[in-house]
C-alpha cells in the first residue's frame, strides 16, 4: 500500500520523511533522493524545516557530488537550477496573499467595507502600478467602439496630444458623421484618430492595418440611404457611421482616407483599442468584415454571420500588431474591452442577448489578457471592470451607454496606470 504523509500546518517538521518527500518533489530523481536519504542517515541529521532542507540539499549537491568531475557536471548544474527554481516557487507561494509584499497592497483582497481596514469597491481603482508611458506630449491614437470615442473625447478635452489625421465630420467635402448620439454638438473633438468609423469586432482592426499598409484592398461597396428628410446619402459598409453626400464624395475621399489611416498609425506612439463584439458579419465574396450588424437589406444577403473563438480574436489583433509594428516598431498598445453591451445578437435562437453579451465580453477579455502575455509593450486597460464593478450608477437612461461622469472616473484609472507622474 502507498505510504501516507502527514503534512502539518507549520514550517517546522517532526520527521525526516518530509525531507525525502520534498527532495523527490524537487528533483524527481529516485536515485538522487535515495542518496540524500543515505547522507542524512549517515550524518544523523535531523531536518527541522523546509528552509533547513534547502540548505542541506545545496550542501549535498556542491560538496558531496563534487565540483570538478567532468562526467557529472551537467547533472550538477541541472540540480542546482532545479533547486533555485523551487526556492523561487516557495517564496512566491508564501507571499501570494501577503499584501505587504505587493506593489499595491490593496490589489490582493476584494474590497470589503465590513472588514478592517474598511474599503469599498466603489472607491477602488483596479491598478497594480503606474507604467508611466504617457505624458501630455505623447502622441496617442485610438480606435474602437463608441466607448473608445469617450476615451478620445476625454483625452482631447484635457489637452493630451491626441493624434488626428482626418476630420470625422467634413460636410464641405461631402463627408458626414452620425451626430445624433454625441454629447459634442459643436463637433469640436475627433471621434477617432482618422475617420475609419466605429470598430466593434477584432477582424475590423486587422482590416484597418491591412488597408493602411496595402496588405489588402477592401471592396468598393456603396450603400444608398434614403433619409426621412427626402435627401439621399451614401455609406461605406466598412466604415461604420461614415456617410457621404454623393458617390463622387466617396470616390474623392477613398485614397485620402487610406493615407490618413496610415499616417495616424505611424504618428501614434501609444494606441488605444477598445474591443466591443465577438460576433461578425463577413462579405461572402472575399471575407472582408463589416464592423457590426448590417443595416442594409440589400447588403445582408451578401454577408454571413459568425461568432469568433478566443484564438481567432487573438489572431486578428496579433495581425494588427504585427502589420503596424512592421512600420512603427516602437508602438505601444493599450487594449480595453468596451463595457457597453450588445445592441442585438444574431444568435437569439440559441442565446438571449444578455447571455450572448456575457459570452462576448468573456471571450474578448481572455483574448486581451493573452495578447498582453504574448507581446512586449501591450497592456490591458481595465475600463470594462471599472464600469461594471467599481462605479455606482454608471449608465445613461438607456442602460447601455456610459455617463460622462463614469468616463471621467475611468480616465482617473487611465492616468493612474499610464500617465507619468
Amino acid at each position: 500500500m502507498e505510504k501516507s504523509y502527514i503534512l502539518e500546518d507549520s514550517e517546522n517538521w517532526s520527521s525526516n520523511e518530509l525531507a525525502i518527500l520534498f527532495t523527490d518533489a524537487i528533483f524527481q530523481e529516485p536515485e538522487f533522493t535515495k542518496f540524500v536519504e543515505t547522507e542524512l542517515n549517515k550524518a544523523q541529521v535531523k531536518v527541522q524545516s523546509l528552509w533547513n532542507l534547502l540548505g542541506i540539499l545545496r550542501h549535498v549537491i556542491r560538496d558531496h557530488i563534487g565540483w570538478t568531475q567532468p562526467d557529472i557536471q551537467p547533472k550538477f548544474v541541472e540540480r542546482l537550477s532545479k533547486l533555485a527554481a523551487f526556492e523561487k516557487q516557495v517564496v512566491h507561494s508564501y507571499e501570494a496573499y501577503q499584501p505587504d509584499r505587493k506593489i499595491n497592497p490593496d490589489a490582493v483582497y476584494w474590497p470589503n467595507p465590513l472588514r478592517s481596514p474598511a474599503r469599498s469597491v466603489y472607491d477602488t481603482l483596479p491598478i497594480v502600478k503606474n507604467l508611466g508611458i504617457i505624458t501630455k506630449d505623447t502622441p496617442v491614437g485610438s480606435a474602437g467602439s463608441c466607448f473608445a470615442f469617450e476615451i478620445a473625447y476625454n483625452l482631447q478635452k484635457r489637452g493630451f496630444k491626441y493624434v488626428v489625421t482626418e476630420k470625422w465630420h467634413d460636410p464641405e467635402n461631402g463627408v458626414s458623421g452620425d451626430v445624433a448620439d454625441l454629447k459634442d454638438p459643436d463637433n469640436k473633438y475627433a471621434r477617432f484618430s482618422a475617420n475609419w468609423g466605429i470598430l466593434f469586432n477584432t477582424p475590423s482592426f486587422k482590416q484597418l492595418a491591412e488597408k493602411a499598409f496595402g496588405v489588402k484592398k477592401l471592396p468598393k461597396l456603396i450603400v444608398k440611404r434614403n433619409l426621412e428628410s427626402g435627401q439621399t446619402s451614401y455609406a461605406d459598409p466598412f466604415r461604420e457611421n461614415v456617410f457621404f453626400h454623393s458617390v463622387e464624395a466617396f470616390e474623392a475621399n477613398y485614397e485620402k482616407h487610406i493615407a490618413a489611416t496610415r499616417k495616424a498609425l505611424l504618428e501614434s506612439k501609444v494606441f488605444v483599442i477598445t474591443l466591443g463584439l465577438n460576433e461578425m458579419w463577413q462579405y461572402s465574396l472575399d471575407g472582408s468584415v463589416i464592423s457590426r450588424n448590417p443595416s442594409s437589406k440589400t447588403l445582408m444577403p451578401l454577408l454571413k454571420h459568425r461568432v469568433l473563438s478566443v484564438e481567432e480574436n487573438i489572431s486578428n489583433i496579433q495581425s494588427f500588431i504585427d502589420i503596424t509594428r512592421a512600420h512603427n516598431p516602437d508602438l505601444k498598445l493599450l487594449i480595453s474591452v468596451s463595457p457597453i453591451p450588445f445592441l442585438a445578437t444574431a444568435i437569439a435562437n440559441d442565446s438571449h442577448v444578455i447571455t450572448a453579451n456575457g459570452h462576448s465580453k468573456a471571450v474578448l477579455r481572455v483574448a486581451a489578457e493573452e495578447l498582453c502575455r504574448r507581446n512586449r509593450d501591450v497592456f490591458y486597460f481595465p475600463s470594462y471592470e471599472m464600469v461594471t464593478t467599481c462605479i455606482k450608477n454608471a449608465w445613461e437612461t438607456d442602460e447601455r451607454h456610459v455617463t460622462r461622469a463614469a468616463v471621467d472616473r475611468v480616465m482617473q484609472l487611465f492616468d493612474a496606470m499610464f500617465v507619468r507622474t
